[in-house]
């Protein structure tokens, strides 16, 4: 609703051209009981302000028969103008509020954090941000439309026909608190329906897009057919749950138009008996039967909405739960602009668990000095890549917290934070546009063709960017798809590189270049003139070497720092992880 607020004043005028409309549509029977009962039977007529007029014989009954026709076409004239002008108001106000709301969604998502993320299918929330966001569209525009104009109109005719005639007014009525019933139950078995049918899409969607994610694996392991049998079990719920709701749905409209039916014909049998019974004139009865007929059609009409309805409400309800999350990771209310970091990192008794009673990091403490290069070492699962989470504020630790030149990063706001913070992750993404545009993404300075080449030099990117047909220009498919995962991966280090930011954080920069590159890049990152704080996450031994520290991690706790001398000799857990494996002294 906060979103609907700053549109109140066009909804409001609306909601007044659909009132006029119904209004002036309830007037449509009149000049025909004129005709009816003044020009054709010579009878005193019943109608608000005109009774007198027409009745005192001063009007021929032609003047009477051209002022009916004109009115007919007026009225007509009128509804048309009416209807147009609402609709155009609802139309606009759906469009944007529609295009608030899909923007609003999508900041929200990308801001949240990465244990949102994390827990998630990125399938099913891609569905709340298309599908669910198309049927509050329709919910807003041609549903709204069609239920309010109806709903306008059945007031405005149940007002008239009491009064004209309360007593088959209440005749009319009688059958209304089974209509009510009917339409109540079909409604909420169908909301139902739909909120468990867009659970299935959002399933949907997950299978569909880790499998397209990951089609490399899923083709080089002959697991297509397996993926489409998880695709089609899912698409089966999925039908099955809009069949019963076509069902229920096709089921509502007959038993509408059987209990209408039964209220017509009992306002048709009572009104014959007040024709011959000369209770009432042919006139009243023809206009009474209309007003009858249109109370149950806007129902009818109604009822057929009430699917788009509940698709709507249903899609509503699960983009407001993506609205409801909190973005994890709290932010001043007025962030402070980061300063020029020198680059001193401190840790300090940091504790973090994604679930909170199983800590992956516990009580960790260490300090990295400006300008300082430091390989962070240990298992799989020992908590390295949490810890750079942690750095770029990815996640709040539970416990601690980490300061960057003595001051703590929670006071700053994250772009501040984060644009001062080279990241180059083990699996690099690029997106789909230039090599030019990937290697600028997240710059903030205007930067000249010149320092481009530059990074793309340092990174060991620029020959095999220049052998591309156009160069810097070439285009990068989604992901990266065209290019090897070196390539990909010298491009991410441009990329860090160019920025000139005072931290570097490296997840395995390496593992994806062969010995040649990987001492090239490492001897770069050694050599980096601006001289950044160097924080890598490796198995790579040349990397621990070139570190000026080396800090091991076992089990979410450090159990060895000290300099690459220090820590060589047998008996330290370095030599060990060298000895087993788990750095890689050499690549073939």
């Amino acid at each position: 609703m906060p979103y609907v607020k700053p549109y109140y004043g066009t909804i409001i005028l609306a909601v007044i051209f659909m009132i006029a409309d119904s209004l002036l549509t309830s007037l449509r029977p009149w000049p025909l009981k004129i005709i009816i009962d003044k020009v054709l039977n010579g009878q005193n007529i019943k109608i608000p302000l005109l009774s007198e007029f027409i009745n005192i014989g001063t009007l021929s009954n032609l003047t009477i028969l051209y002022a009916s026709c004109i009115a007919i076409i007026l009225i007509a004239v009128g509804t048309g103008l009416f209807s147009y002008l609402f609709t155009l108001l609802i139309g606009n106000f759906s469009q944007r509020f529609i295009f608030t709301l899909k923007n609003t969604t999508f900041n929200h998502i990308q801001r949240l954090s990465l244990q949102f993320h994390t827990k998630k299918r990125m399938g099913d929330t891609m569905s709340r941000l298309t599908s669910d966001i198309n049927s509050i569209q329709l919910l807003t525009s041609r549903s709204a439309i069609l239920f309010l104009s109806n709903f306008f109109l059945i007031v405005s005719n149940l007002v008239i026909m009491f009064w004209l005639n309360w007593q088959y007014s209440l005749i009319a009525c009688s059958v209304l608190p089974f209509l009510f019933f009917s339409i109540w139950w079909h409604t909420a078995k169908i909301k139902s329906i739909s909120r468990t049918a867009r659970i299935s899409d959002g399933e949907v969607a997950s299978i569909a897009q880790e499998t397209l994610g990951s089609i490399r694996i899923v083709k080089g392991l002959a697991q297509e057919d397996r993926q489409f049998r998880l695709f089609d079990k899912q698409a089966q719920k999925s039908l099955s749950e809009y069949l019963k709701r076509n069902i229920i749905q096709a089921r509502m409209a007959p038993i509408i138009d059987i209990l209408a039916a039964l209220g017509l014909s009992l306002v048709m049998y009572y009104g014959a008996k007040g024709v011959m019974s000369r209770e009432m004139t042919i006139g009243d009865m023809i206009v009474f039967f209309f007003y009858v007929s249109n109370f149950y059609s806007p129902l009818r009409a109604m009822s057929r909405q009430f699917g788009n309805f509940s698709n709507g409400i249903t899609g509503a309800e699960r983009v407001a739960e993506i609205l409801s999350n909190n973005v994890m990771v709290e932010q001043p209310d007025k962030g402070v602009k980061a300063p020029p970091f020198k680059g001193e990192v401190e840790f300090r008794n940091i504790s973090f668990g994604y679930d909170p009673e199983q800590e992956v990091l516990k009580d960790v403490s260490f300090t990295i000095r400006s300008g300082e290069k430091v390989a962070i070492i240990g298992a799989t699962g020992a908590g390295k890549s949490t810890l750079a989470g942690i750095l770029l504020r990815f996640y709040e630790p539970l416990k601690g917290s980490v300061f960057i030149d003595g001051n703590d990063i929670k006071q700053y706001s994250l772009e501040s934070l984060r644009q001062q913070i080279g990241l180059i992750l083990q699996e690099t993404y690029l997106f789909s546009g230039t090599i030019r545009e990937n290697i600028i993404f997240g710059s903030t300075s205007n930067l000249s063709f010149e320092e481009i080449i530059e990074a793309a030099k340092s990174a060991h990117a620029h020959d095999f960017i220049m052998a591309l047909p156009d160069g810097y220009n070439s285009h990068v498919f989604e992901g990266g798809a065209n290019l090897s995962g070196g390539q990909r991966q010298r491009i991410a280090i441009a990329r860090a590189i160019v920025r000139k930011v005072p931290i570097l954080l490296l997840d395995e920069p390496t593992s994806n270049l062969d010995k040649v590159f990987e001492k090239s890049v490492l001897e770069t990152l050694n050599n980096i003139s601006y001289r950044p704080t160097l924080i890598m996450i490796t198995h790579s031994l040349d990397a621990a070497k070139m570190s000026d520290t080396i800090i091991i991690f076992e089990d979410g706790r450090i159990v060895e720092l000290g300099s690459p001398e220090n820590l060589s000799a047998d008996g330290t857990f370095f030599q060990k992880y060298v000895n087993t494996g788990l750095i890689v002294p050499d690549k073939i």
